[in-house]
Protein backbone atom coordinates (compact mmCIF):
# COMPACT_ATOMS: atom_id res chain seq x y z
CA UNK A 1 0.00 0.00 0.00
CA UNK A 2 1.30 3.33 -0.83
CA UNK A 3 2.23 6.36 1.09
CA UNK A 4 -1.18 8.41 -0.16
CA UNK A 5 -3.11 5.60 0.44
CA UNK A 6 -2.41 4.56 4.06
CA UNK A 7 -2.79 8.13 4.65
CA UNK A 8 -6.34 7.75 2.69
CA UNK A 9 -7.53 5.12 4.66
CA UNK A 10 -6.20 6.90 8.22
CA UNK A 11 -8.28 9.57 7.25
CA UNK A 12 -11.02 7.66 6.48
CA UNK A 13 -11.22 5.26 9.52
CA UNK A 14 -10.24 9.02 11.62
CA UNK A 15 -13.88 10.31 9.85
CA UNK A 16 -15.29 6.51 11.02
CA UNK A 17 -14.56 6.94 14.59
CA UNK A 18 -15.68 10.91 14.43
CA UNK A 19 -19.05 10.02 12.94
CA UNK A 20 -19.59 7.35 15.35
CA UNK A 21 -18.82 9.63 18.46
CA UNK A 22 -20.94 11.94 17.11
CA UNK A 23 -24.17 9.72 16.52
CA UNK A 24 -23.02 7.81 20.21
CA UNK A 25 -23.27 11.53 21.83
CA UNK A 26 -26.69 12.31 20.32
CA UNK A 27 -28.56 8.85 20.54
CA UNK A 28 -27.01 7.74 23.98
CA UNK A 29 -26.86 11.02 25.22
CA UNK A 30 -30.91 11.29 25.45
CA UNK A 31 -30.85 7.75 26.23
CA UNK A 32 -28.18 8.66 29.89
CA UNK A 33 -30.49 12.02 29.79
CA UNK A 34 -33.58 10.37 30.57
CA UNK A 35 -31.98 8.05 33.38
CA UNK A 36 -30.33 10.66 34.97
CA UNK A 37 -33.82 13.14 34.95
CA UNK A 38 -35.35 9.45 36.49
CA UNK A 39 -33.66 10.15 40.46
CA UNK A 40 -35.84 13.98 40.03
CA UNK A 41 -39.12 12.58 40.17
CA UNK A 42 -40.95 9.76 42.97
CA UNK A 43 -43.82 9.56 40.95
CA UNK A 44 -44.03 5.60 39.67
CA UNK A 45 -46.54 6.69 36.72
CA UNK A 46 -43.56 8.98 35.36
CA UNK A 47 -40.90 7.08 36.14
CA UNK A 48 -42.82 4.18 33.90
CA UNK A 49 -43.38 6.53 31.34
CA UNK A 50 -39.70 7.51 31.26
CA UNK A 51 -38.60 4.08 31.06
CA UNK A 52 -40.73 3.26 27.99
CA UNK A 53 -39.98 6.04 26.11
CA UNK A 54 -36.16 4.72 25.69
CA UNK A 55 -37.19 0.96 26.32
CA UNK A 56 -37.08 0.27 22.36
CA UNK A 57 -33.92 2.26 21.54
CA UNK A 58 -31.54 1.91 24.80
CA UNK A 59 -30.07 -1.72 24.15
CA UNK A 60 -28.82 -0.63 20.46
CA UNK A 61 -27.47 3.09 21.48
CA UNK A 62 -24.34 1.69 23.19
CA UNK A 63 -23.33 -0.27 19.93
CA UNK A 64 -21.61 2.99 17.89
CA UNK A 65 -19.35 2.67 21.46
CA UNK A 66 -17.91 -0.36 20.92
CA UNK A 67 -17.68 0.67 17.07
CA UNK A 68 -15.54 3.57 18.20
CA UNK A 69 -13.58 1.05 20.56
CA UNK A 70 -12.99 -1.43 17.89
CA UNK A 71 -12.18 1.31 15.47
CA UNK A 72 -9.77 2.85 17.91
CA UNK A 73 -8.21 -0.95 18.37
CA UNK A 74 -7.73 -1.72 15.07
CA UNK A 75 -6.78 1.29 13.37
CA UNK A 76 -4.84 3.43 16.01
CA UNK A 77 -3.75 0.90 18.20
CA UNK A 78 -0.77 3.80 19.52
CA UNK A 79 -3.96 6.02 20.07
CA UNK A 80 -5.85 3.08 21.69
CA UNK A 81 -2.95 1.99 24.22
CA UNK A 82 -1.85 5.38 25.17
CA UNK A 83 -6.26 6.17 25.85
CA UNK A 84 -6.23 3.29 27.60
CA UNK A 85 -3.48 3.95 29.92
CA UNK A 86 -4.43 7.31 30.71
CA UNK A 87 -8.42 6.49 31.22
CA UNK A 88 -8.06 2.81 32.45
CA UNK A 89 -10.12 3.90 35.74
CA UNK A 90 -12.61 6.42 33.82
CA UNK A 91 -12.86 3.10 31.34
CA UNK A 92 -13.57 0.95 34.33
CA UNK A 93 -15.69 3.09 35.86
CA UNK A 94 -17.36 3.47 32.70
CA UNK A 95 -18.01 -0.16 31.85
CA UNK A 96 -19.42 -0.37 35.58
CA UNK A 97 -22.06 1.81 35.21
CA UNK A 98 -23.13 0.76 32.03
CA UNK A 99 -23.40 -2.86 33.29
CA UNK A 100 -25.56 -1.60 36.32
CA UNK A 101 -27.43 0.54 34.47
CA UNK A 102 -28.81 -2.10 31.98
CA UNK A 103 -29.00 -4.40 34.78
CA UNK A 104 -31.27 -2.47 36.60
CA UNK A 105 -33.26 -1.52 33.81
CA UNK A 106 -33.82 -5.11 33.23
CA UNK A 107 -34.58 -5.74 36.48
CA UNK A 108 -37.07 -2.97 37.89
CA UNK A 109 -40.05 -4.89 36.39
CA UNK A 110 -39.24 -8.05 37.60
CA UNK A 111 -38.83 -7.23 41.73
CA UNK A 112 -41.60 -5.29 43.54
CA UNK A 113 -39.82 -5.19 46.79
CA UNK A 114 -35.96 -4.30 45.42
CA UNK A 115 -37.53 -1.52 42.62
CA UNK A 116 -35.98 1.03 44.75
CA UNK A 117 -32.51 -0.80 44.31
CA UNK A 118 -32.60 -0.64 41.04
CA UNK A 119 -34.64 2.73 40.59
CA UNK A 120 -31.16 4.08 42.26
CA UNK A 121 -28.79 2.00 39.86
CA UNK A 122 -30.38 2.89 36.84
CA UNK A 123 -30.01 6.57 37.97
CA UNK A 124 -26.20 6.68 39.51
CA UNK A 125 -25.19 3.95 36.61
CA UNK A 126 -26.43 7.03 34.03
CA UNK A 127 -24.53 9.68 36.00
CA UNK A 128 -21.86 7.88 36.56
CA UNK A 129 -21.23 6.70 32.34
CA UNK A 130 -21.92 10.67 31.77
CA UNK A 131 -19.77 12.11 34.22
CA UNK A 132 -16.31 9.85 33.03
CA UNK A 133 -17.10 10.43 29.19
CA UNK A 134 -17.40 14.33 30.40
CA UNK A 135 -14.31 13.99 32.89
CA UNK A 136 -12.23 12.04 30.10
CA UNK A 137 -13.02 14.74 27.43
CA UNK A 138 -12.10 17.80 29.49
CA UNK A 139 -8.53 15.61 30.66
CA UNK A 140 -7.91 15.03 26.55
CA UNK A 141 -8.44 18.63 26.33
CA UNK A 142 -5.82 19.90 28.93
CA UNK A 143 -3.11 17.23 27.45
CA UNK A 144 -1.95 13.78 27.90
CA UNK A 145 1.58 13.19 29.25
CA UNK A 146 2.76 10.58 26.15
CA UNK A 147 6.63 9.32 25.50
CA UNK A 148 7.98 6.78 23.57
CA UNK A 149 4.67 6.53 22.68
CA UNK A 150 3.07 5.32 25.68
CA UNK A 151 1.52 7.38 28.58
CA UNK A 152 3.68 8.32 31.19
CA UNK A 153 1.37 9.66 33.38
CA UNK A 154 -0.28 8.88 36.83
CA UNK A 155 -3.44 7.16 37.13
CA UNK A 156 -5.32 9.98 38.53
CA UNK A 157 -3.79 12.89 36.28
CA UNK A 158 -7.29 12.90 34.02
CA UNK A 159 -9.01 14.06 37.58
CA UNK A 160 -8.15 17.54 37.38
CA UNK A 161 -10.88 20.60 38.68
CA UNK A 162 -11.17 21.30 34.27
CA UNK A 163 -12.09 17.80 33.70
CA UNK A 164 -14.78 17.20 36.64
CA UNK A 165 -16.35 20.89 35.35
CA UNK A 166 -16.42 19.06 32.04
CA UNK A 167 -18.10 15.48 33.27
CA UNK A 168 -20.26 17.57 35.58
CA UNK A 169 -21.14 19.74 32.48
CA UNK A 170 -22.20 16.29 30.14
CA UNK A 171 -24.35 15.18 32.90
CA UNK A 172 -26.54 17.95 32.58
CA UNK A 173 -26.15 18.38 29.21
CA UNK A 174 -27.44 14.71 28.93
CA UNK A 175 -29.82 15.92 31.20
CA UNK A 176 -30.66 18.54 28.96
CA UNK A 177 -30.76 15.84 25.99
CA UNK A 178 -33.05 13.56 28.12
CA UNK A 179 -35.63 16.32 28.54
CA UNK A 180 -35.42 17.31 25.32
CA UNK A 181 -36.25 13.67 24.20
CA UNK A 182 -39.43 13.57 26.38
CA UNK A 183 -40.96 16.57 25.39
CA UNK A 184 -40.56 14.98 21.87
CA UNK A 185 -41.62 11.66 22.63
CA UNK A 186 -44.74 12.05 25.91
CA UNK A 187 -47.42 14.18 26.27
CA UNK A 188 -49.66 15.41 28.90
CA UNK A 189 -48.06 15.57 32.18
CA UNK A 190 -44.98 14.18 31.48
CA UNK A 191 -44.39 16.43 28.64
CA UNK A 192 -45.06 19.61 31.46
CA UNK A 193 -42.68 18.38 33.64
CA UNK A 194 -39.67 17.69 30.85
CA UNK A 195 -40.40 21.03 29.46
CA UNK A 196 -40.09 23.07 32.82
CA UNK A 197 -36.81 21.49 33.48
CA UNK A 198 -35.27 22.97 29.77
CA UNK A 199 -34.26 26.55 30.89
CA UNK A 200 -32.55 25.38 34.65
CA UNK A 201 -31.04 22.98 32.59
CA UNK A 202 -29.66 25.22 29.91
CA UNK A 203 -28.61 27.84 32.69
CA UNK A 204 -26.26 25.10 34.41
CA UNK A 205 -25.15 24.40 31.62
CA UNK A 206 -24.00 27.63 30.41
CA UNK A 207 -22.67 28.56 33.78
CA UNK A 208 -20.14 25.28 33.81
CA UNK A 209 -18.75 26.23 30.77
CA UNK A 210 -18.07 29.38 31.76
CA UNK A 211 -16.38 28.17 34.37
CA UNK A 212 -14.52 25.72 32.51
CA UNK A 213 -13.46 28.79 30.47
CA UNK A 214 -12.47 30.64 33.87
CA UNK A 215 -10.28 27.36 34.14
CA UNK A 216 -8.54 27.71 31.53
CA UNK A 217 -7.85 31.15 30.83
Amino acid sequence: MSELQASDLALFWAGVIALAIIVYVILDGFDLGVGILFGSTADEARRVSMMNSIAPFWDGNETWLVIVGAGLFATFPTVYAVFLGAFYIPVLLLLLGLIFRGVAFEFRYRSQRLRWLWDGGFCIGSIVVAFVQGAAVGAMMRGIAVADGQYSGGSFDWLHPFAVLTGIGLVFGYALLGAGWLVLKSDGALRDWAYARIGWLVAIVFVIIAAAFAIVL
